[in-house]
């Protein structure tokens, strides 16, 4: 299967997305680590929220949600709607119809932080106008920190297995579905550009296409406003197509280096060295911090391959100059990664 994983560092300001409220306190989410540490997050579920908002913003319908029984649920429509097809969905068995599911052809775990988070109070009162009662204080939970935002995109985006979809959903279809069988099973995928320019909200590729300019460029807002309404601060998108599972997200760190956030290139180069052919990491770097630094590391590689070629012209014999062509090729690798 065709995927690509993204991974972003990103920071987050103040508490977006609160865990919940005890007594006066606005708690923000967060975990504690083996060793101690206190990681804040921000769950997939808002960071979801968020981009099926600016979908909508950009002319895609999404699901509406109801409530049959006790669990809240959308359509479970992923023709009509973007963020059934995205995000995936699940219904329960009713009478007369048998209980669907759809797994998310588009996969994340939300914002983590990747180190330690200090974590702070912002006090606060609220007042009564008439000025007959006293004020009623509270307190908010805020945290800034970097963190790792990773997603997994397949390529079953706009493409439903049958037991996915009801015949009903495929007769009252806006757009032909074209069927394919693919290992056996039956598929039915939306047209890649449908050829109607009013229909092009069901077209697979302007789905991608929208999801990605929400992620990558446009950006999103946070739901809550409890410290201040923004948007996450990107520093860096590494993407990876691949029809592999590399383990990418465990090579995404960062340090500081004379007040900017870099890229640790070291672990990037790991990952590079896993990489088959057609395989290419993608960096984008949105504050331009790596300049310098990936300038530093081929001057270094070229000085080092330079000092091994002076090594093999005075080397003695040819058992020499062999180990010492091995020894080049290291920064010679180094260097077009």
């Amino acid at each position: 299967m065709k995927r690509v994983l993204i991974s972003i560092l990103a920071r987050v300001k103040g508490n977006v997305n609160a865990n919940g409220t005890v007594a006066a306190l606005t708690e923000i989410k967060k975990f504690f680590t083996t060793d101690g540490e206190t990681r804040v997050f921000v769950s997939g579920r808002c960071v979801k929220y968020c981009i099926k908002q600016r979908l909508s913003e950009k002319g895609f319908e999404l699901s509406p949600l109801e409530r049959p029984r006790r669990v809240v649920i959308s359509k479970g429509n992923p023709v009509l709607y973007i963020d059934d097809d995205l995000f995936g969905f699940m219904m329960a068995e009713v009478p007369g119809e048998a209980a669907r599911r759809r797994f998310a052809p588009i996969k994340t775990d939300g914002i983590v932080a990747l180190k330690h988070c200090e974590i702070t109070r912002d006090f606060g009162g609220r007042f009564d106008p008439t000025e007959k009662e006293m004020p009623s204080p509270f307190e908010v939970e805020v945290a800034d920190f970097i963190g790792q935002n990773n997603w997994i995109l397949t390529e079953n985006i706009g493409k439903f297995e049958n037991k996915e979809i009801t015949d009903e959903i495929i007769q009252s279809s806006p757009v032909e579905l074209e069927e394919k069988e693919e290992n056996g099973k039956k598929y039915y995928c939306l047209p890649a550009e449908p050829s109607d320019t009013s229909k092009l909200v069901y077209g697979r590729k302007n789905r991608l296409e929208a999801f990605l300019e929400v992620l990558l460029k446009e950006r999103y807002t946070f739901p809550r406003s409890a410290t201040g309404l923004h948007q996450p601060h990107y520093y860096y998108a590494v993407i990876l197509p691949t029809e592999r599972l590399l383990p990418l997200f465990a090579h995404i760190d960062y340090e500081i280096k004379n007040g900017k956030v870099v890229l640790n290139l070291d672990k990037i180069e790991d990952l590079g060295s896993l990489l088959m052919d057609g395989e290419k990491i993608t960096i984008i770097d949105f504050e331009h911090a790596l300049d310098e630094e990936i300038k530093l590391r081929i001057e270094n590689y070229k000085r080092k391959i330079k000092e091994i070629e002076d090594k093999i012209k005075s080397a003695g014999d040819e058992k020499q100059k062999k180990e010492m062509e091995e020894k080049k090729e290291l920064p010679k690798k180094g260097s077009k990664r």
